[in-house]
């Protein structure tokens, strides 16, 4: 009984000294309760992106083609392996109208087979899927397996790489330079900006998903093993693509896309100081990007759709209707401070063509303009002629 309480007295003395030690140390070190709850309190939006380290990056919503947050954008670096997204997008696009099929099986060249690291080591002659090759670009940026696709698709990587070049002009990448399909030479410059616009073109064909999503494969029936330099594909949700690198040059780089929250996220970082911290980065920006908008749908008032009547017309009125599915990407929360204006024809003259802008209904958030939706003629009505006329007035007398 007595070494029970002695037991007890013993423990009670030593919470007693470590309450006391606890105390001390909060006063010692001067912080008060509201410090140490300050401390816990999750970061900014703004205290997140002031934490970026990148030099240069950006996020992008894709569906609304919006540039949520930026950062020296139009700084241009060295592409390196980013280069074989696009080889990648050219690919893409002549599976999808069928020219190209996964199964086929492509040849090897010597220009193929001198190709320097990242390799699949493939051999002067030696046939393999377009889906293997597809794997060795997307996961282990396999130099030899890009030329394999530049050749068998345009003869020749100068040719490809010259469609490499209208393909990104027609993107609108403005300040991009593809000298190959692989990334080696280092005359290939891009900034974010101009791989944003990329990115968001590969994301139209979900069949390449599962392939940069892929955290390891095997190919040429074992005889190389990929890892996938992006290694967000392991654990982060939502994530879709795209490719990381690193080069000395341009540093640690990364394009990913992810769906959060209902957006459709590019996040582009460039120049980072080694690979942590570019992953560390992009998750970031993902983050601030799902915190910090929403995607809004607006609605149109039901007048604003009702027929207009046209003078001089085989039709007596015009059907009217949304152009497109309008989407505006808002800073969440905001919703309910939106403020509406509108404007409509009171009456058409005709002929008036399918499609013409008969009225626009425009959303305003602190007093500037976030979205505009038109709403335009459903038909196209030709100008009455005069047996157009007579059959009309044919056609009243017999109502009569």
């Amino acid at each position: 009984m007595i070494k029970h309480i002695l037991k007890l007295t013993v423990c009670a003395c030593a919470c007693v000294l470590m309450l006391v030690h606890t105390a001390l140390s909060v006063f010692a070190s001067g912080k008060t309760d509201e410090s140490l709850q300050a401390a816990a309190e999750p970061l900014t939006v703004a205290q997140q992106l002031d934490s970026v380290t990148a030099p240069s990056y950006i996020l992008v919503e894709m569906q609304t083609d919006t540039v949520l947050f930026e950062k020296d954008a139009q700084k241009q670096f060295y592409t390196s392996h980013l280069n074989k997204l696009m080889t990648l997008l050219l690919l893409a696009e002549d599976i999808q109208v069928g020219k190209v099929k996964t199964d086929d099986l492509f040849t090897a060249t010597d220009r193929a087979n001198e190709q320097g690291d990242p390799q699949i080591w493939l051999d002067k002659g030696e046939k393999i899927s377009v889906d293997e090759l597809i794997k060795a670009i997307t996961v282990g940026n396999a130099n030899d397996a890009a030329v394999t696709v530049a050749e068998n698709l345009c003869a020749s990587e100068k040719k490809f790489t010259a469609k490499m070049n209208e393909k990104a002009k027609a993107l609108g990448m403005q300040n991009t330079v593809f000298k190959d399909c692989t990334g080696v030479d280092k005359a290939n410059t891009t900034n974010v900006k101009d791989l944003s616009r990329l990115c968001k073109a590969l994301s139209k064909y979900d069949f390449l998903v599962p392939y940069f999503k892929t955290w390891m494969v095997n190919v040429r029936s074992g005889k190389a093993e990929l890892v996938n330099s992006n290694r967000l594909v392991r654990n982060y949700s939502g994530l879709s693509g795209v490719k990381a690198c690193s080069s000395k040059e341009s540093g640690s780089c990364g394009c990913v896309t992810a769906e959060k929250s209902k957006l459709q996220l590019c996040a582009v970082v460039l120049g980072c100081a080694d690979n942590d911290k570019r992953d560390a980065d992009v998750k970031k920006l993902l983050k601030c990007g799902a915190e910090s908008f929403q995607l809004y749908r607006p609605q149109v008032p039901e007048e604003l759709l009702e027929n207009i009547s046209v003078t001089g017309g085989e039709a007596l009125e015009c059907e009217l209707e949304v152009q497109g599915e309008p989407l505006v990407i808002i800073k969440r929360g905001t919703s309910k401070q939106l403020k509406a204006s509108w404007e409509k024809e009171k009456k058409l003259t005709a002929p008036v063509e399918k499609g013409k802008v008969c009225a626009q209904y425009t959303l305003e958030y602190e007093k500037k303009p976030v979205c505009t939706v038109c709403i335009v003629a459903k038909q196209k009505i030709k100008k009455m002629n005069w047996l157009c006329g007579v059959k009309k007035l044919l056609y009243n007398l017999i109502k009569l």
